[in-house]
């Protein structure tokens, strides 16, 4: 019995030895685990490991944050890194955002300013042009006032020749009955095709221009001669009746005379001094409208 007794104690010995043996291991364990695992979890291994750590703590709920559930492997320097990093992230995002908004209006009131400079300049340009050629019209229209002026003068001045008793040679046969009347005279602001340019001399009823037939009231055609009307002229150039344009002036073809011959006219007058103030003159003559 006694041996038997001591083969127990023996074997208890043994396994208390082996207990212990095992507790030194695995509480080995544990504390190197704990200082390996970072951030949260080395928390959760010491507590685990202290000997005082009880079974009611664990059924304890306790509540988190989400950073604390996302992150909750990292320690605090680590957290506040990636905060850093998220915000200046954000940060740039929000930058480059707004640059590009910027961009874009600048971009659209820069094409504004564009098309509003290239309007600008075509209305300019247009009425630049509108200007110039108005300012040209003007000057072409003063240039042809000037030319008809310059034409005028020259047909009564430098191209007329007043001889005394020149147009006496006009009233040679029947160029002229006797009498006349004054008429009005009436202008022309368009004419027709040109007959040519012809010499027109002056008469009237006058003894020195119609002779033996001075004093008469009647024409070749049997009308009365009036002054601003009556045209003397070769019929088989210009044909009774017919009228024409001479100095922007209306006259009827009613007359006729034996040196009326060809492109020769004789304009009555009713004075023979208006008739020599006309003298002989070359000018154009037109068909009337």
């Amino acid at each position: 019995m006694k041996k038997k007794g001591n083969l127990k104690t023996i074997i208890w010995i043994l396994v208390l030895f082996l207990f212990a043996g095992l507790i030194a291991v695995f509480g080995y364990r544990v504390i190197v685990t704990a200082d390996e695992v970072p951030g949260k979890l080395s928390s959760i291994s010491v507590a685990a490991g202290n000997l005082n750590y009880s079974g009611c703590t664990m059924k304890k709920v306790q509540k988190v944050s989400y950073d604390v559930m996302k992150y909750g492997y990292m320690d605090d320097l680590l957290l506040a890194q990636m905060d850093t990093l998220d915000a200046r992230y954000e940060f740039e995002r929000m930058e480059e955002i707004r640059a590009i908004n910027n961009l874009t209006a600048m971009s659209e009131k820069t094409a504004d300013k564009l098309a509003y400079q290239q309007a600008k300049a075509q209305r300019e340009e247009a009425e630049k042009i509108a200007k110039e050629a108005a300012r040209l019209a003007q000057m072409a229209k003063e240039a042809k006032i000037r030319m008809v002026a310059q034409q005028i003068r020259e047909k009564e001045e430098g191209n007329s020749t007043v001889s005394t008793g020149g147009s006496g040679n006009t009233g040679s046969g029947d160029t002229a009955s006797k009498g006349g009347k004054k008429g009005e005279p009436v202008y022309a602001s368009t004419h027709g095709d040109s007959l040519g340019k012809f010499v027109i001399t002056a008469y009237c009823t006058c003894r020195v221009c119609c002779g033996v037939y001075s004093g008469g009231n009647r024409t070749a055609s049997g009308t009365v001669p009036t002054s601003n009307h009556t045209i003397a002229v070769d019929t088989s150039v210009i044909p009774f009746g017919t009228k024409v344009v001479i100095n922007g002036q209306v006259y009827v073809a009613e007359d006729r005379g034996g040196a009326i011959k060809g492109k020769r006219i004789d304009m009555f007058f009713m004075t023979h001094s208006e008739a020599l103030r006309w003298g002989r003159r070359t000018m154009e003559v037109y068909l009337a409208d």
